[in-house]
């Protein structure tokens, strides 16, 4: 099938011809992840143009046979690339922010005792069960919604929220000995 009949390949989409599908990923993935690339890492890269891939996909049925599928898949990855880096900065921001707020309260902080409190915070982590930890992670790292994770995750919402509670309460327990009183 020929990738410049734009008509027919988003009118064979919509119908959920999965070797048409696989015909636009196996073309265009390359070309969008080397594009992603000149905003963020490769491997960030890699994970937008899957997560678009796959949103297109599920998306099928409302794609707009006037679409230019190119133009849409590029503009695309250039905007999650760029709500991407956004989300990083914001994090970093809310974090030095933070940690200034931490260091302006707590003067005489002793270096050791932050030392063995994130030591005990990643035994902690690396103790906690898989699926609370990849939804710790997602949310609290990669900066993810609930929404976003149940998506990934193929769970509901539900299931997220409450793996991320059970986290947090093992993180209370294994942590009680340096919160302050």
């Amino acid at each position: 099938m020929n990738l410049n009949d734009n008509r027919l390949i988003i009118k064979t989409l919509r119908s959920g011809d999965q070797k048409v599908f696989s015909l636009v990923y196996a073309s265009y993935y390359k070309p969008l992840c080397l594009f992603c690339s000149s905003y963020v890492s490769l491997e960030e890269a890699e994970e937008i143009v899957q997560d678009l891939m796959m949103y297109v996909w599920e998306k099928r049925e409302s794609l707009v046979e006037d679409l230019s599928l190119k133009s849409f898949l590029f503009t695309s990855v250039r905007n999650r690339a760029l709500n991407s880096i956004t989300r990083s900065h914001i994090t970093r921001q809310v974090y030095e922010e933070y940690q200034s707020q931490q260091l302006k309260s707590l003067p005489a902080l002793d270096s050791c005792y932050s030392t063995e409190l994130f030591n005990a915070y990643m035994e902690a982590l690396h103790a906690l069960p898989k699926e609370q930890q990849k939804v710790y992670v997602m949310s609290r790292y990669k900066q993810l919604t609930h929404k976003e994770i149940a998506d990934t995750l193929e769970v509901s919402v539900q299931t997220v929220n409450y793996r991320i509670g059970k986290a947090l309460q093992f993180f209370r327990i294994r942590l009680k000995d340096f919160c302050l009183k």
